[in-house]
């Protein structure tokens, strides 16, 4: 708000983007924030004399906001006394176009060998001087820095926009669809598809050779985004001014589009296609924009593995943008979603909601989506934290509720509280036929209202405690064992919780057999990780 002058323009701004799941996600971070606003300004600004060169729809994707970002730049800074801010924009693009491109392709040869920091002699390689970046717009765009060589270098003033205009440089500067595919298969995977011989549109030979190392592609995922974004850019002839050819005739538009549907086809039919992989691409379809595009490929997800993955906001989105084209009304989504305000479509498409992270707030929004007829969730599974006041919101929606057959509220922070309209409501419910509730402190009247549901629910199998169920504790030794492997895991103060809540559970009853053996190998094994040198200093915060 504080970014305009103007309040009226402010207040329809910030409307505008809390609609719009992917900008109101992106603006709580301050650089694209201030990106946005920037952005945004012209579309909403009361007294702006030359709105109209701009595209009445406001954008909506990140690509779009960038686009808007820069063409904002260009205007304010680049034209001076070139020619009117209300020319028409292929015109102002015209004028600029050698110096984007030089830009576009340091920042694209540079992005291959994650380099951000460049001295003179590599500015000049690429045609950009000194003078010129001080003099022009590009100041605006490359920044000095410091270093302890004390020579002067220079960086894009955020790694987005060296993304962004690498993706332009590339958009601009293909002739057609094959060589679009051709530079997905090699920034998405790393390798050249034949009749490809070299990496696309690059000046030197690449340090590995042909092949990307699976790192470097991992970098280039915000790099794809924006080139899928900018594609769309180019069929819709915003770049008009920096290209000769659209790709938007009848013949090339047509086939392209027809080549990106059969292309994303593909690689969501692929079996190896990793987590990370498949949400990229999902981005980029989100990013493409395109209905005739993503309507085709949606149809073939019928399946996403992105088990624990910490999910954003955006990717949310992403999720849900090319979700909402599906066909399937049961849709399988291992996941570890932090955000459940994406609409209905998202609940009634999923089969399985594994691994959520979801807080009170979004149980009880969740509660509304279990009540909803066109619900089609089976599971919910743990990793929630939905509280007391979000497990009485759960047991109310799955009073009448005919879909979910198991609830696994692990360690959800569900306290005597919650439970108090449990019987009431999961006694009149006919579908649920496992529920799970170990690692939470019921208190006294908690558990004997467990005892109660069980006596009028015979048919319900209800896991109170650790010791009762061993696949659950076969489950619990395989999550610590991946968390003495896995560093980022060991560094987690919610794990260090997380395994004293366990430590706790498994105190409350004890097992017989082969349960009890396994619940004594858990405690052990949680005893000396709760003790390493990493999980210690922990636990003292």
């Amino acid at each position: 708000m504080k970014f305009y002058k103007d309040p009226v323009a402010a207040k329809k701004v910030f409307s505008y983007m809390v609609k719009n799941d992917n900008l109101y996600a992106l603006s709580f971070i301050p650089l694209y924030c201030y990106i946005i606003c920037a952005a945004l300004a012209e579309f909403f600004s009361t007294d702006s004399n030359d709105g109209q060169s701009l595209d009445l729809n406001p954008p909506r994707t990140v690509s779009e906001v960038y686009y808007y970002y820069l063409y904002t730049t260009i205007k304010h800074h680049a034209l001076k006394d070139n020619t009117d801010a209300s020319s028409p924009k292929p015109k102002i693009l015209t004028l600029v176009k050698e110096q984007l491109m030089n830009l576009g392709r340091l920042a694209y040869n540079n992005l291959l060998r994650n380099r951000i920091l460049f001295d003179k002699e590599d500015l000049e390689k690429f045609g950009l001087d000194l003078r010129g970046i001080r003099s022009t717009f590009l100041c605006q765009i490359l920044v000095s820095v410091e270093n302890e060589k004390e020579m002067e270098m220079f960086s894009f003033f955020h790694l987005t926009l060296q993304e962004y205009l690498a993706a332009l440089f590339c958009v601009v500067s293909v002739s057609g669809h094959v060589e679009i595919l051709t530079g997905l298969n090699y920034w998405c995977f790393g390798k050249l598809q034949p009749p490809a011989k070299s990496p696309p549109l690059t000046v030197d030979p690449m340090p590995a050779g042909d092949h990307l190392e699976p790192y470097r592609v991992e970098n280039l995922q915000m790099f794809t985004r924006f080139f899928a974004g900018l594609v769309r850019a180019r069929l819709a002839r915003l770049l008009d001014g920096m290209v000769e050819n659209d790709l938007a005739g009848d013949d090339e538009g047509m086939t392209l589009l027809s080549q990106l549907g059969d292309w994303f086809q593909s690689q969501f039919k692929k079996t190896e296609l990793t987590n990370q992989t498949a949400l990229n691409l999902l981005h980029c379809l989100m990013e493409l924009h395109l209905p005739e595009v993503t309507s085709r490929v949606a149809p073939e997800i019928r399946s996403l593995c992105l088990f624990k993955m910490k999910l954003t906001v955006v990717d949310c989105a992403a999720i849900h943008y090319v979700l909402q084209f599906s066909t399937h009304m049961y849709f399988t989504v291992s996941n570890l979603i932090k955000w459940l305000v994406f609409g209905d479509v998202m609940f009634s498409v999923f089969y399985s909601l594994r691994y959520n992270c979801l807080g009170t707030d979004a149980a009880i929004k969740e509660s509304a989506v279990l009540k909803s007829d066109d619900c089609q969730v089976k599971k919910l599974m743990c990793g929630n934290k939905v509280g007391p006041e979000g497990a009485q919101a759960l047991w109310a929606a799955l009073e009448h509720n005919q879909t979910v057959e198991e609830i696994y509220l692990d360690i959800t922070g569900i306290t005597e509280t919650g439970t108090e309209n449990l019987v009431q409501c999961l006694s009149k419910n006919t579908a649920l036929k496992n529920l799970t509730v170990v690692g939470n402190e019921l208190g006294e009247a908690g558990w004997a209202r467990l005892r109660e549901l069980g006596r009028l629910r015979p048919d319900l199998r209800i896991i109170g405690h650790f010791v009762e169920d061993l696949e659950l504790l076969e489950a619990y030794l395989g999550w610590v064992e991946e968390i003495q492997e896995d560093r980022e895991q060991m560094d987690s103060v919610k794990n260090v919780d997380a395994l004293q809540s366990v430590l706790k559970g498994l105190w409350l009853s004890e097992g017989t057999g082969e349960n009890a053996v396994k619940a004594k190998e858990l405690e052990t094994k949680i005893l000396q990780l709760l003790e390493s040198s990493e999980l210690s200093a922990l636990r003292a915060k």
